[in-house]
């Protein structure tokens, strides 16, 4: 039995444990230097990443039954890990990817502490699911009023519909619209401020809402808090209801192979809380100039906006505003 067990203290030999060093890497979380903003301290979303990574790890231990080396993570070791995320755990193209990068971000860290380290961890390979494949689902302004027309509704869907109608209408991630508490809620004569620091980025932001029942639900009959799991189911169900309906080509499990397959189906089937962020993006675009909504979304690049929202760059758009711009000079 090893040190670990017995006293407490983290040995030496430990330190060449995988799970060891992502519990080091979470450990040191606040005192972690952001590349991107070159503050300290790793977003609470980051955290939350790495602790579900840490669990996956463990899961795939017992599933190898062996403790995973640093040094014994070889190209085998990787395909075995990436083809048990992609079939026993039916997890997407984008998600397994990143349990992949984590992996080699983990690896990097021990190695650059000189903690011994397979080389091939070097070349482990990220990915996501290529663009062209991709399906997307949004809640257009049609069907939102289907969604506000509902009434009489059981108390929890009723909670969730409210949840829903404001995730719509302010573009943030679920983890930072479900986290949303009164205090942050400024109210100035007809609209509403909402001041967000987004858990992913660590960025602030400040939306403002103008639609009249949203807002009377954020100053009247606020929502209680919900898990982002039953709100995903709860999503379905008031689609459902409200008579979203129409068949659609998107991705689900198939119970057979445990793995996403693209087909035909019911659209409420297929909406999930992340749509309402992509639903606002897609709803306001070409309404309101997309710097605005890069800004509210938290998007830093236009082609990662655009790619979100399953929109091209239309080069010609920046050929008309410069001459017309430059036809007055």
């Amino acid at each position: 039995m090893n040190k670990a067990n017995t006293s407490g203290h983290t040995t030496s030999e430990d330190q060449g444990h995988l799970s060891v060093q992502i519990s080091n890497y979470i450990k040191h979380a606040p005192l972690r230097r952001l590349k991107r903003s070159g503050s300290l301290g790793l977003s609470e979303n980051s955290i939350r990443n790495l602790k579900r990574f840490y669990v996956l790890i463990k899961e795939f231990e017992g599933q190898i039954n062996k403790t995973i080396m640093l040094n014994k993570i070889d190209h085998m070791l990787v395909h075995t890990f990436k083809e048990w995320l992609l079939t026993e755990k039916a997890y997407s193209l984008n998600n397994a990817g990143l349990q992949l990068k984590l992996l080699k971000m983990i690896c990097k860290e021990a190695e650059r502490m000189s903690i011994p380290v397979n080389p091939y961890t070097r070349h482990i390979e990220s990915f996501t699911q290529k663009s062209k494949d991709r399906v997307l689902q949004t809640i257009s302004f049609e069907e939102i009023q289907k969604i506000k027309a509902l009434e009489e509704l059981p108390s929890t869907l009723d909670n969730a519909k409210k949840w829903i109608l404001i995730g719509l209408y302010i573009g943030q991630r679920v983890s930072d619209l479900l986290d949303l508490k009164p205090q942050q809620l400024r109210f100035i004569e007809n609209v509403v401020y909402i001041d967000i620091n987004q858990q992913k980025t660590d960025k602030y932001v400040t939306v403002g809402v103008v639609d009249k029942e949203v807002i009377q639900i954020l100053k009247q009959r606020f929502p209680y808090a919900i898990s982002a799991q039953l709100f995903n189911r709860q999503i379905k169900q008031i689609c459902q209801i409200a008579g979203i309906n129409n068949m659609v080509s998107g991705y689900k499990l198939c119970s057979k192979t445990r793995r996403k397959r693209l087909g035909t189906h019911p659209k409420y089937s297929l909406i999930s809380s992340h749509d309402l962020r992509r639903s606002f993006a897609t709803n306001y675009f070409g309404k309101i100039e997309t710097p605005i909504l890069m800004q509210i979304t938290g998007h830093s690049k236009e082609s990662t906006f655009l790619s979100y929202i399953g929109t091209q760059v239309n080069k010609d758009t920046y050929a008309d505003a410069f001459m017309k711009i430059a036809a007055t000079l």
